[in-house]
């Protein structure tokens, strides 16, 4: 298909400049059009993403501490995540977290899991953990549901 338009002199003009042109135009306003309603979009359901939250669940996980008295520890991990389609993005790293969780967990004496700073230490280890054996899975808060030490 030719876009030839002849002059009164009869010479032959190409149109394809122009159409080239037009089309770039209308591509370009589409392209602004979506990114301002894109905006306007995220502003009135901003509260509601912040509002809603997402969660991963850890199975219960039983750990030998360091230390000459070999204790237990069993903890239950709740990972608050950013929004995904699978319903728990954790599950297929569970192993490697469990066993980094083991190496770590080892250096640990029971007497450092006291208090609110037993939670924060293994909160941060956590944490770590995730961060180096997950990358895939944004972590914004880790919740221990549960730490019995014995």
């Amino acid at each position: 298909m030719r876009f030839l338009l002849r002059r009164s002199d009869g010479e032959s003009v190409s149109l394809m400049p122009v159409l080239v042109a037009v089309f770039l135009v209308l591509l370009a306003a589409l392209g602004t059009w979506t990114v301002v309603s894109g905006t306007s979009g995220t502003r009135s359901a901003g509260g509601d993403r912040k509002a809603q939250k997402t969660y991963a669940s850890l199975p219960t996980m039983t750990f030998t501490l360091g230390g000459s008295d070999a204790r237990l520890v069993d903890i239950r991990i709740l990972l608050e995540i950013e929004p995904t389609g699978d319903p728990n993005p954790a599950t297929p790293f569970v192993p490697r977290i469990a066993d980094q969780m083991a190496d770590r967990l080892r250096q640990i004496e029971p007497g450092q899991l006291n208090g609110a700073e037993g939670a924060n230490l293994i909160k941060s280890t956590v944490a770590s953990v995730m961060k180096r054996e997950a990358q895939a899975i944004r972590v914004r808060e880790v919740l221990l549901e549960r730490m019995v030490v014995r």
